[in-house]
């Protein structure tokens, strides 16, 4: 019998297996986490990439918002969408809001569409619970090139939990704490329940790295309603602009944080200093919206803290 830890697909076999449940009419939901940088985009790439042939329209279908996603879903047959960053369309706090309803209820109703729908995101466990147990598959990118296949128990019959997260909570933890006690060790991904082998991926060439950034700037630029060229400021330039403008709420401001990959308590500090520099006597939380404004409609109450998973790499 070989080794769990030998499990090894390509990317060729993995959308090979993507592509055949497609039209064998099953669910093709798949979730992407990992850190900023580690290569969520590039994997997905390289999974839609492979879908050239069969349809894929890049500039269509790499998406930035919950509208296109929607839009996506609903309108095409046997077709892709790539949501490239989930937290914008799949965020768990927003699911108090009409349009993330809508969204699960979407993924739910127009499954047999059986569109191949892909969601990048730090943290599997951010997204929604009701869209988490809609996923066929979660890839978690250790580091650029590598990556961990984690599928849902199928024989369960008296938990409602196909991830099985108490219990890999558990190993997570243990792994750690082994991991803390020598440094030089390795965490063994195959001890969780969901392991399902790695896959390897390669890197983007420089070309299709350049059209990728040009189609994430231009959307994500039009998803919080700011201009391209304002897009090319450096973040916090950018930030402190939106603020003034009166274009920021605070989970706007969590949510673009976290696709940055930025702390938000530094971030808001940073904009208190730059308001103190301004020779403001205003704090920034004078200064955000209470409701928001176009495609973001998020109330909340709580902290960062709220956010942040317990399953995390």
């Amino acid at each position: 019998m070989i080794s769990k830890t030998k499990v090894i697909w390509t990317i060729k076999e993995f959308t090979a297996i993507l592509r055949q449940r497609q039209l064998n009419q099953y669910d093709c939901n798949l979730g992407v986490s990992g850190k900023r940088g580690d290569g969520k985009s590039t994997f997905l790439f390289k999974i839609f990439n492979s879908f050239k042939k069969s349809g894929f329209n890049q500039d269509k279908q790499q998406v930035y918002s919950q509208k296109e996603v929607t839009e996506l879903l609903t309108t095409q047959k046997f077709g892709f969408c790539w949501d490239d960053e989930a937290i914008n369309s799949g965020y768990k706090r927003d699911f108090q809001q009409a349009g993330q309803k809508l969204l699960v209820k979407i993924v739910t109703n127009y499954r047999d569409n059986f569109n191949i729908y892909a969601s990048a995101l730090p943290f599997f466990y951010s997204l929604d619970k009701d869209l988490r147990e809609l996923i066929f598959a979660h890839i978690h990118i250790i580091e650029r090139g590598v990556s961990v296949l984690l599928l849902p128990l199928s024989d369960q019959v008296h938990s409602s939990d196909p991830w099985d997260t108490k219990n890999n909570i558990k190993i997570e933890d243990q792994e750690y704490r082994r991991m803390k006690r020598n440094p030089e060790l390795n965490f063994r991904y195959h001890r969780l329940t969901t392991f399902a082998g790695y896959i390897y991926f390669g890197d983007m060439t420089k070309k299709q790295r350049k059209r990728y950034n040009e189609i994430k700037s231009r959307k994500r630029s039009d998803h919080f309603g700011i201009g391209v060229a304002q897009e090319q400021l450096n973040f916090k330039d950018k930030i402190y602009k939106l603020l003034m403008e009166g274009k920021l709420t605070k989970d706007g401001l969590i949510q673009i944080c976290l696709a940055e990959d930025k702390k938000y308590s530094s971030v808001t500090q940073e904009l208190n200093r730059m308001l103190k520099n301004k020779g403001e006597t205003k704090t920034m939380k004078d200064f955000l919206r209470t409701t928001d404004i176009k495609s973001i409609h998020i109330k909340t109450k709580g902290d960062i803290s709220d956010y942040v998973p317990h399953f995390s790499s």
